[in-house]
């Protein structure tokens, strides 16, 4: 039950805050930031491609040179500092959520990734420390001062995705409806991505609940439009029991990046090849990918993996389907925590998918433009 509280905790910060009681981070500083596009943050991406007959190929990663449109993305709870806010310093947590989740979004985006005194997993994890409300607030507050930051100094009018996922989803979430919903800055919205998170919208409708004015992408080519899922394994999803309710006929909104319109898709995953995930101590060892050789590139991409979303008596949730012999479940006291599922892994199962998705849209908005 810990987790689901953490989980709950967490919807506090997307409600409208006090400002913070320090200062934001300098962004015009380059420590600042974790990666932007004249100090990125390099990666070796290559991947083996387990084909479906047994056999394998060699997927080589190069960023764009000249990517059309901006990524914005705001890690998740990975920070292992002492206390309940992040350090003012990139470590390898942060490095890691990059490395896991948006460093091959570099093929359709620019990337911008700042640094942020987040809510830290140790937080989370340890029941014990005393609470501190300007912790929120304070990772609102630098969120807010970053984007601004890029606004002012890097956008130049160019169409922006905005990323997020679990608490970053969060902030991302909190700042559009600040920001961008039903405000002239909505033009150059590309899209958003928020998942691990809740975007509400009254049931059967695909805005009005969270946001006013950006609706659900449900079409290729989409502008202008969130998405928003939970993902589990489709034989363990959440406990009836432990189904979060929500209120005033809301319902959260589930938006496949592998079928927008509805239905199963077939999943474009890239995992780990060791099994890290951004919070590696919450997840089970991967074990052997074939029964081969192991693959020795850093990610391995899989064939045979489905996707759906499913509103049944467990909510609203990505069903996820196949036989691939991948880790990630989210685990507490050495078992899979049915709460939690896949949200380690809510990215990296899409990642594929979502080159696919910001080049589409990053197409139609030129085209609209």
């Amino acid at each position: 039950m810990r987790t689901i509280l953490a989980l709950l905790s967490l919807l506090a910060l997307a409600a409208p805050a006090p400002a913070a009681a320090q200062a934001p981070l300098d962004y015009s500083q380059p420590a600042s930031w974790v990666c932007r596009p004249d100090a990125p943050c390099r990666e070796d991406l290559t991947a083996t491609v387990l084909e479906a007959d047994g056999g394998r190929r060699i997927e080589a990663f190069a960023p764009a040179a000249d990517p059309p449109v901006d990524c914005f993305y705001v890690y998740p709870t990975v920070s292992n500092g002492p206390g309940i806010s992040a350090p003012a310093a990139v470590t390898q947590d942060e490095r890691r959520a990059v490395r896991q989740q948006v460093a091959r979004l570099a093929s359709v985006c620019r990337l911008y990734v700042p640094l942020y005194r987040q809510i830290t997993v140790t937080s989370m994890l340890d029941r014990a420390l005393p609470p501190e409300p300007e912790a929120g607030p304070r990772a609102q507050a630098d969120v807010l001062a970053a984007w601004r930051h890029y606004l002012g100094h890097d956008n130049q009018g160019r169409g922006v995705v905005l990323i997020g996922h679990s608490q970053g989803a969060a902030m991302i979430i909190e700042l559009m409806k600040r920001e961008i919903d039903g405000t002239p800055l909505q033009s150059r919205l590309v899209s958003a991505i928020t998942p691990g998170f809740f975007v509400l919208a009254p049931a059967g409708q695909d805005v009005g609940g969270t946001f006013k004015a950006i609706p659900a992408c449900r079409r290729a080519g989409q502008t202008g439009c969130v998405l928003a899922w939970n993902s589990y394994r489709a034989q363990a999803p959440i406990p009836e029991a432990m189904v979060i309710p929500f209120r005033d006929g809301l319902e959260p909104l589930c938006i496949n990046p592998a079928s927008l319109a509805g239905g199963a898709g077939n999943l474009k995953p890239y995992f780990s090849a060791t099994g890290e995930t951004i919070i590696p101590q919450l997840t089970a060892p991967q074990g052997p990918w074939t029964k081969g050789s192991e693959p020795d590139t850093p990610f391995v991409t899989l064939p045979g993996l489905r996707a759906e979303c499913r509103h049944d008596a467990h909510g609203v949730w990505l069903a996820v389907t196949g036989q691939g012999a991948f880790t990630g479940d989210w685990m507490a006291g050495g078992n899979p925590d049915p709460t939690m599922g896949l949200h380690l892994l809510d990215l990296n199962l899409v990642q594929g998918n979502l080159v696919d998705l910001i080049a589409a849209q990053a197409a139609a908005y030129a085209a609209g433009r």
